[in-house]
This record gives structure tokens, sequence and C-alpha cells, in this order.
């Protein structure tokens, strides 16, 4: 059942991010991506696999569910909530939009634990909260250089 709810909102997010006016460009999108990706990865990994502060199923759907929460779910929503963040908006909107979107991560790591995808032993979602700040705080600083990078590349504005 996981497989199949991770399946569907993985699908949806893609969707959401297709169809969205993005105000960041293509490679501004994908180098985005790809560090909360990489930082994802590597996140995970240590926490579940090393320290064992979570402990995942063994089961081959559910970890698939697992798989698409960490790969394809977490850096999309996090595109999502740039690409809002960048429309210029108040503070104001720009600190709810945060905000949902850190909620929004924790009701799916709760939905992974209510589907015994992921179980937490010595980890909390407060611990989650922190990561999923960390994650956007990342995006931001990943953006930030790449943008300052790029002014001095020939061809690229």
């Amino acid at each position: 059942m996981g497989f199949v709810i991770f399946f569907f909102l993985s699908w949806l997010i893609i969707l959401i991010f297709s169809f969205m006016q993005k105000k960041l460009l293509l490679i501004e999108n994908t180098f985005v991506f790809l560090i909360i990706l990489i930082a994802s990865i590597n996140f995970s990994w240590i926490v579940i696999d090393e320290f064992q502060l979570i402990i995942r199923t063994k089961e081959g759907f559910g970890y698939t569910g697992y798989l698409l929460n960490r790969s394809v779910i977490i850096p999309f929503l996090i595109l999502i909530q740039f690409n809002l963040l960048a429309a210029g908006q108040t503070l104001m909107k720009k600190g709810i939009i945060v905000i949902c979107s850190v909620i929004l991560f924790i009701i799916f790591s709760f939905l992974s634990n209510l589907l015994n995808i992921t179980d937490y032993k010595n980890w909390h979602y407060g611990y989650d909260i922190v990561y999923f700040i960390f994650l956007d705080l990342l995006a931001i600083i990943a953006y930030r250089i790449f943008k300052r990078v790029s002014r001095n590349e020939v061809g690229y504005s």
C-alpha cells in the first residue's frame, strides 16, 4: 500500500512541477534538484544505514516507496517551493510557503511511518523539521552560488 501511495504522490508532485509557472531557468532548476538529491541521498544513508536512527522496511515495494520519497518527492517539493519563493512575494508569503512545505514534508514522514515504510528508533519529527529547513537553506545557498558563478560566464545572464 505504501508503494501505491508514494507512487501516486510522486507523479502528482512531478505533474504539479511540470505545469506550474517556473521563475527559475531550466539549468537553475536542474542544479538545485541535483544538489538537493545528493544531500537527501547522503543524509538518508548516514541516518538510516550508518547510525541506524531510522529503521526502513526490508519489503521490496515498501523500500521502493521509501526511494520515491527520498529521490523524487523531496527534491521536487523543494523545487516547487523554491520556484514559489522566487516569485518575489512579500516576506510573510515566503514564510507561509516555507512553513507549509515543512508541514507537508512532516505529513509525508508521518505517512511513511504509518505505512511501516520507516520506523523512528532514535529519531523524531523535530529532527525532520530541522532536516527539511536545512534542505531549504541548502537550496538557497546553492542557487545563490550558482547565480554568482554564472554571472562571470559569457553568454549567461
